[in-house]
């Protein structure tokens, strides 16, 4: 068995008679000419550690499921401390932002239908992403703010009618004698009753939050809370017991009250920060209703067969690829292709697993191979809206810090007043004020509830962001990589030039429309006044077929000489200087003869230019192709590699991320493992899943301009990160002295604390992505990115 020599380069094994140079073998021209041009720095280069899997990803199964429950970002840490009591849970990442966690588990223990169970407890209603949704407690909550609102109104004016008017100097105590009965009896008593059945009823939330903080062993706003509203509950209970009127049922009532108002619009607003990556999520369940047996069967997909009568009606997925049996239908391929409008499929089209029916009922023969890009994809976003990354465990660790400071801080200063002669009253008033004023929640929702807004935005444009920490990547890039093929290029291919007598394109076309091949698909579009039949494929070298009564074959040299027709001197010329470039020559001919050369190529995308025009701004740029010809894009670029196979390529952004920050952008899964190793790696046109695992964003369809777009959102969502931590400890920073130095009354700390999060909420849910469409053309893109935020490093 003769031995195997791998590539110095890439490593894969070289072919019998191995292309060398510089002392080494290599499998192909392009890796031989990368490793001259880089030495030995590019075999020293160190892997992306981002592209390989984790541990857990490889020894489990993964499950994605919905939380019902979770009202603050604590709610993370202890659904991850019942989980590590599962025997068979590896590990468990959930969003408070978000309400869904994604879990990796051993399915030879647990099945993934036991998760919800299994997990259901601590008060969280928890469902699979694909099973009924839990009962939402959104009328629950509601009746509680109707409740806080009504009740703490009442509190209010009884304040407003009897106490504020003592407490401003404004009446004397003197002068409510004739109603003292009324005054100092029965409204304490109906304060006390009030305000008792809020802390009982409305405040269960917060103290079930702080329970859960105390369960865990890390304190959170729930217990900032509930110290202040029980303090203050307790505090004015005994004053009523013993006769005072020296009570605080005013800031029980208000902090009860702005606080469940608050939480509620924040949970609205929240809901519609992740609205489109939610729609997109609901609009994609991994099931399918199959005909077996006479009855329709509604199975998941691993329960569905090759060849399988898949039945889907309007608004509902086609779970899998296949081809359609019988009926019509819209099928909405936005996601897919970046299509806006729907397409009309028929009878013995092929239709996309992920795709959705938008009008019309079709019967879909599964393919054998059961393929759905979108369950990839969809897979993808659950594990990006279930996660969190990079930034977030510094919000999460000053946050869990922040909470035992204030609370000493508030201790600290309510004894220091007290001590020095301050009333019991005063000096617990600036004690609530600092607990209450502060607000560690800001930091729980300041990145999740962007980056889900980002995420979002980026779906409504058909752009897939696949990584959970793509907002923490670099925003400057030294090199910016393009593949050629699909990318810079169509992948289709298109006529260039016919040369020939005048019969020359009419015959082509009818022959090559008898053949699947991409060239004679574009050959056979040139022209349709003739018809051929008796056709003859020679895979690979052409077609040969009959046209009015004239034996027609077009194809490569290959075909004539296999069929022993001369091609004329001045032809082979004439193909040979059309070739030069990067066109494919296919020759023509009848009669026993050639008399005619047929020149495509493949087609480039008319806004290619434009783009790289763009993107080009102060960075080094590359065109990485496994094609061998690239000279009509070279000129555009300020290096250039041709003919390099993938894992070649892979070396060159190694090498290149050595330097510095790289942007690659490629199409496919060729390009998987250069985009896996580049800073930030965008797959565009049709994703695959191998593509999609690998990059941080998978752009779907033909518009490469949305590549200026896609950097925009990125760029906005940082900054909108960014946004949201300094304004949570600017606030911090100014509060709490505020309240701390006693000019800040619990009532406005409990307004400013629901505010503050509020404002939060509202940063990320503002509008992202530029409001006008990106042009497409040759003219450069007015949407550079160093204006959307994004910077090209200066050379």
């Amino acid at each position: 068995m003769a031995e195997i020599i791998e590539c110095t380069l890439c490593g894969l094994p070289t072919p019998p008679d191995p292309i060398t140079g510089g002392g080494h073998r290599f499998c192909c021209v392009g890796c031989r000419e990368v490793f001259l041009r880089f030495g030995n720095d590019i075999l020293t280069a160190r892997p992306h550690p981002a592209s390989g899997a984790t541990e857990s990803e490889i020894r489990g199964a993964e499950a994605f499921l919905r939380i019902d429950g979770m009202h603050c970002a604590s709610c993370e840490m202890l659904i991850g401390h019942l989980a590590r009591r599962i025997d068979g849970i590896h590990t468990i990442s959930s969003s408070y932002a978000t309400a869904t966690a994604r879990v990796d588990y051993d399915p030879e223990k647990i099945a993934e239908a036991d998760l919800p169970h299994l997990l259901s407890t601590a008060g969280y209603r928890i469902s699979l992403r694909n099973g009924e949704r839990p009962a939402a407690d959104q009328v629950r909550a509601l009746f509680r703010v109707v409740v806080a609102t009504s009740l703490a109104a009442v509190v209010m004016m009884l304040y407003l009618a009897f106490y504020y008017p003592t407490h401003l100097g404004l009446v004397d105590y003197a002068d409510l004698a004739p109603v003292g009965w009324l005054a100092f009896r029965a409204v304490p008593l109906a304060m006390f009753i009030l305000t008792t059945i809020m802390v009982a009823y409305v405040g269960l939330p917060i103290f079930r939050g702080a329970w859960v903080g105390l369960r865990i062993g890390v304190l959170n706003m729930d217990n900032l809370l509930s110290i202040a509203i029980l303090a203050a509950w307790a505090y004015s209970s005994l004053q009523y017991l013993e006769g005072s009127t020296d009570f605080y049922f005013d800031v029980t009532a208000m902090i009860l009250t702005v606080v469940t108002v608050g939480r509620y619009f924040e949970r609205g607003a929240r809901a519609g920060a992740t609205a489109e990556l939610e729609r997109l999520l609901d609009a994609w369940a991994p099931v399918a209703r199959v005909r077996r047996g006479g009855r329709v069967q509604t199975v998941s997909l691993k329960e569905l067969q090759p060849g399988e009568t898949l039945i889907i009606e309007p608004a509902e997925a086609i779970a899998v690829d296949g081809v359609i049996l019988s009926g019509s239908a819209a099928v909405d391929e936005s996601l897919m292709t970046g299509e806006p409008f729907p397409i009309r499929a028929e009878v013995g089209d092929r239709v996309r697993g992920g795709t959705i029916v938008v009008e019309g009922r079709i019967e879909v023969a599964a393919d054998p191979a059961l393929q759905s890009q979108m369950d990839a994809l969809a897979r993808i976003l659950w594990k990006v809206q279930s996660g969190s990354a990079g930034l977030q465990g510094f919000a999460d660790r000053l946050a869990r810090g922040f909470v035992p400071l204030v609370l000493v801080l508030a201790v600290a200063i309510s004894m220091w007043k007290y001590t020095g002669g301050a009333s019991l009253g005063t000096a617990m008033q600036i004690g609530l004020a600092t607990l209450i004023v502060s607000c560690p929640c800001t930091f729980g929702l300041a990145i999740p509830l962007a980056s889900a807004a980002g995420i979002g935005a980026a779906l409504k444009h058909g752009i897939i962001l696949t990584s959970a920490n793509i907002f923490d990547k670099p925003r400057v890039f030294d090199t910016v990589v393009f593949d050629k093929t699909g990318t810079l290029s169509s992948g289709d291919m298109v006529v260039d030039k016919v040369i020939g007598p005048p019969p020359t394109a009419a015959l082509a076309a009818a022959a090559e429309r008898l053949s699947s091949h991409p060239i004679a698909d574009a050959i056979g579009r040139i022209d349709h006044t003739l018809a051929a039949d008796d056709a003859e494929i020679q895979a690979g070298r052409g077609v040969i077929a009959s046209v009015r009564g004239k034996r027609v074959a077009v194809g490569s040299g290959g075909l004539f000489r296999h069929l022993g027709w001369n091609i004329p001197p001045e032809i082979r010329q004439l193909a040979e200087k059309g070739t030069s470039g990067e066109s494919v020559a296919s020759y023509v001919g009848w009669d026993g003869g050639v008399h005619g050369v047929i020149l495509t190529r493949d087609a480039s995308r008319p806004e290619w230019r434009g783009v790289v025009a763009n993107m080009r701004h102060n960075s080094h740029m590359v065109l990485l192709s496994g094609a061998e010809k690239t000279s009509s894009y070279q000129a555009d670029f300020d290096e250039t590699h041709s003919g390099v196979p993938p894992a070649a390529k892979a070396a060159i952004v190694r090498h290149l991320r050595s330097k510095g920050t790289v942007l690659m952008i490629g199409d496919g899964s060729n390009d998987a493992p250069a985009l896996a190793e580049a800073d930030l790696g965008i797959a565009f046109g049709a994703p695959t899943a191998l593509a999609a695992e690998a990059a941080d964003v998978v752009i779907p369809g033909d518009d490469l301009g949305k590549v200026a777009l896609t950097l925009s959102i990125i760029a906005t969502t940082h900054s909108r990160i960014r946004q949201n931590l300094g304004w949570a400890l600017l606030y911090n920073a100014t509060a709490i002295p505020l309240a701390l130095s006693g000019y800040l009354n619990p009532l406005f700390a409990a307004l400013a604390m629901s505010t503050s999060s509020l404002l939060v909420v509202w940063n990320s849910s503002r509008s992202i992505g530029p409001k006008k469409a990106i042009p497409q053309g040759d003219d450069p893109l007015p949407l550079r990115p160093e204006r959307a935020g994004i910077k090209l490093a200066r050379r």
